[in-house]
């Protein structure tokens, strides 16, 4: 056998950029960015349709102007312009038309979607921090959209397929929660495909599942039938691509049923839509019908193809030729390769994978035909073609890596000149930069200075007019006749007069009990007498008040240092005294000293 050996491949793989336009990508191989191209545009219908049923989406709102940044202007912008749609998106945020999740959400979509700017990884970590962020949380809906963009991120490479069935498997049930049937059968078919890559067999039921979800949802509506056709058409290619072909039959031809349904009833599917999803569907019924055997229904198959306005596109008509090649139809197999050999030339460049790939087709139908000679011609241009195209490759690859070590040498030099005129700049800036840092936080310190220094002669000379009140007070007191003075009034100009002559408070031992035996008296009627004549709480206040105020007297008419003062005022260490005299002034003792003599 020539080239068409690798035929089931093709089930599995999918379209070239040539076919960008077909949906289902049963035939001809495409590449994974143009695959995702046709994915995010489907599940970007899905979202649309479930956001209008919704009336939710943060992009909605706004005036006509703002309607520059709503996910549907700048998707259509997201492929050719991605610099141009992150922008978009940007302002949408700072504009807060978006919240942060539905921003992120939408940069993962053009990372993920752009030819120029992919970026698997990124598009990856920014869905995560949708699902992640709690601040705000992002509404179920989001969390499904950003579930759905994940598991179509990690179909890409084998190593995440197991990553794409756990989020598939967790936007089923929040779909399921949030009673959307649809979405959760879309969540269960893109799990089933990817677990049939995993392992064969294993996804299978999860598909079926959705297959009889959309069934039932056609049913009543004709809404579903596009994604359902789509759907048939992959679960056939599935099975082909294992060698299931008369399973795969029934999947084709019920889908053909349902495209004739939204032929008649869906009144607004774009034109020609039906046509080209026949001129789809029927090259791979007729190439599976005649794997099973049914040669009478792959004939048939392949004569409604030709009715077909969609026949007459290349693309399709070397769909067809897989299976004109396999059924050895002489005929149709020259003629189509004769219009596509013609096509490839007036067109694209023969020296190019399409067209070897053509070639491989060719043999293979002129080998089962009994054209062995002309078969290994066309399998030996194949041949040196795919060589030219390695070597071409090869060649555009030294030639690349020999421009690049070209240009490396020279931004080396132009980088190593940069560097040192860099660095010299940067010292200069930085010393600069530092010592204009050094005198704006020395003026500033000063500046800082000065005000507590102002603030703290002020509370000085306040504090020096509250002394005077209190001895004014107490002289006034002093000056009444015994006879009009309460038992506490006597008993307080005693205490005051104990103070003022003996200095008992400079003792550290010094307490209520002391005091009270000093005047012959109870510390209860010296407690009374203290709380009903002066603004202090209790004894042991008003003897620290004692302490403080001779420290301070002793601060201002003296220089010696503050832990003796602390000690001849009566205070048994220098914290008690720091803690009492700042309770009593707002300022420290040393503070207050500078302020004294300011």
């Amino acid at each position: 056998m020539f080239g068409y050996y690798k035929y089931n491949q093709y089930f599995c793989t999918y379209r070239t950029k040539t076919s960008q336009n077909k949906n289902d990508g049963m035939i001809i191989p495409m590449t994974h960015s143009n695959c995702r191209n046709i994915v995010s545009l489907f599940i970007s219908a899905v979202l649309a349709l479930t956001t209008a049923c919704t009336g939710s989406g943060t992009s909605e709102r706004g005036s006509e102007a703002d309607s520059l940044y709503t996910w549907e202007h700048i998707r259509q912008s997201m492929m050719e312009q991605p610099e141009h749609a992150l922008g978009l998106v940007d302002t949408a945020e700072m504009r807060g038309l978006a919240d942060v999740n539905y921003a992120n959400w939408m940069r993962a979509q053009i990372y993920y979607n752009s030819s120029t700017m992919e970026d698997l990884d990124l598009a990856r970590e920014l869905c995560q921090k949708v699902l992640d962020n709690q601040n705000p949380v992002a509404d179920s809906l989001q969390q499904r959209k950003t579930l759905l963009l994940l598991t179509s991120i990690c179909t890409q490479t084998p190593d995440t397929y197991q990553d794409a069935v756990r989020y598939a498997m967790s936007g089923a049930e929040m779909a399921h929660h949030a009673g959307d049937f649809l979405q959760e059968a879309y969540f269960y078919f893109e799990a089933g495909k990817v677990m049939e890559r995993l392992q064969q067999g294993s996804g299978i039921a999860y598909m079926n599942r959705s297959l009889d979800t959309y069934r039932e949802a056609a049913r009543d509506s004709v809404q579903p039938l596009p994604t359902l056709s789509s759907y048939l058409g992959n679960a056939a290619r599935i099975l082909a691509g294992q060698e299931k072909y008369a399973a795969a039959v029934p999947l084709l031809q019920e889908r053909l049923q349902v495209i004739d349904r939204v032929e008649k009833e869906y009144a607004t599917y774009p034109t020609g839509w039906a046509d080209q999803q026949k001129g789809y569907t029927y090259p791979v019924l007729a190439y599976c019908q005649q794997m099973a055997g049914d040669k009478e229904g792959a004939r048939r198959s392949a004569e409604a193809f030709e009715q077909t306005q969609a026949a007459q596109q290349p693309n399709n008509q070397k769909d067809m030729l897989n299976y004109y090649a396999l059924a050895g139809n002489a005929g149709r197999i020259q003629q189509a390769y004769d219009r596509l050999e013609l096509y490839y030339r007036e067109t694209q460049d023969t020296l190019s994978a399409s067209y070897a790939d053509l070639l491989s087709i060719y043999a293979m139908g002129l080998n089962n035909i009994g054209r062995y000679r002309e078969a290994y011609q066309a399998q030996a241009r194949y041949q040196v073609i795919n060589d030219s195209l390695v070597q071409r490759e090869r060649q555009r690859e030294t030639l690349e890596l020999a421009q690049q070590m070209k240009t490396q040498e020279k931004e080396l030099q132009l980088k190593d000149e940069e560097a040192k005129t860099t660095v010299y700049r940067i010292l200069a800036f930085s010393l600069v930069a530092i010592m204009f840092i050094i005198l704006v936080a020395l003026w500033r310190l000063a500046i800082a200075h000065r005000r507590v220094l102002i603030k703290n002669r002020e509370l000085f000379e306040l504090i020096q007019r509250e002394q005077q009140r209190e001895v004014r007070n107490i002289q006034r007191l002093a000056r009444q006749p015994e006879q009009q003075r309460t038992s506490n009034e006597q008993l307080f100009l005693r205490l005051v007069e104990l103070m003022k002559q003996q200095q008992s408070y400079t003792d550290a031992d010094l307490n209520r009990e002391t005091l009270a035996a000093m005047l012959g008296t109870n510390h209860r009627y010296v407690d009374e007498a203290i709380r009903e004549c002066s603004d202090s709480a209790s004894t042991k206040a008003f003897i620290d008040g004692y302490r403080v105020d001779h420290a301070a007297r002793l601060l201002t008419a003296t220089d010696d240092p503050i832990a003796l003062i602390a000690e001849m005022s009566g205070f048994a260490n220098r914290t008690s005294f720091n803690e009492q005299f700042r309770s009593r002034y707002k300022m420290t003792p040393s503070e207050y000293r500078r302020a004294a003599k300011a």
